[in-house]
């Protein structure tokens, strides 16, 4: 064999096994996860195959996550990493694909149940439910969005039965991510709206005028508007850093 022809398999050998044992840390930087909110307890493993522990976006509890990146949309210039939470007892677990195309932020096929906790009250949110949704943010603007959202409601209001949550799909308008929910009835109607930044406005409206409302709902931060009550919070996702 020719010493240049050696010398190349020599060269080509090591950058196939430094590429093979580059650490998972750096997909989630590439895939663009360090700017978004994204946080994590630890991260092992190398960019095929890792795992990531205690897994946050924002104020959302994702979980331990196996992670890996995709290896032929690199060939195309795109960086998408796998993230997978196998389900359990009681846990839907997660399924989803998130990564960078030029200055766009791909969410793509995002299937769970991510748990709101306070971070919408005095709303009575109590959880979401995410099925098939994607995501394009470029610029920070929502580019294009689909997929389907179910809100679920921890609210004992007489005169209304919100067992089955509000449901609608996710869609972009002006640059903002927007959530449009209703009920069955489509008495019930809750707006969220996201920025590329992480501000976000939610919006509840409850059609109706029950007696009973009169006294209770203005307790719950309700206030009456024409046809009904409605309550609206405003704030900004927490921004969390991964552990080093």
């Amino acid at each position: 064999m020719r010493p240049a022809l050696t010398y190349v398999l020599i060269t080509l050998a090591v950058i196939a096994v430094a590429l093979f044992f580059l650490p998972l840390r750096l997909a989630v930087g590439m895939a663009g996860l360090d700017g978004s909110g994204f946080s994590a307890k630890a991260v092992s493993g190398s960019v095929w195959h890792g795992r990531i522990e205690g897994a946050q976006l924002g104020p959302f509890a994702l979980g331990d996550l196996d992670a890996g990146l995709r290896l032929f949309p690199l060939l195309t210039g795109r960086v998408l990493m796998d993230l997978e939470r196998p389900p359990t007892a009681g846990d839907r677990g997660l399924i989803a694909t998130v990564g960078r195309a030029g200055n766009s932020l791909l969410v793509q096929d995002v299937t769970t149940m991510l748990s709101v906790g306070s971070q919408l009250a005095p709303l009575p949110a109590s959880a979401i439910d995410l099925q098939a949704v994607n995501i394009i943010f470029a610029g920070g603007r929502c580019q294009s969005a689909s997929g389907q959202v179910r809100m679920s409601l921890d609210a004992n209001i007489p005169g209304l039965n919100l067992k089955q949550g509000l449901l609608g799909r996710a869609e972009c308008q002006d640059g903002v991510l927007v959530l449009p929910l209703q009920s069955a009835s489509g008495m019930e109607q809750l707006t969220l709206k996201l920025e590329g930044n992480g501000f976000y406005t939610a919006r509840l409206f409850l059609s109706g005028s029950d007696r009973a409302w009169t006294l209770l709902l203005p307790t719950l931060g309700f206030r009456k508007v024409p046809s009904g009550y409605a309550i609206k919070v405003a704030g900004q996702l927490r921004q969390n850093k991964l552990a080093q």
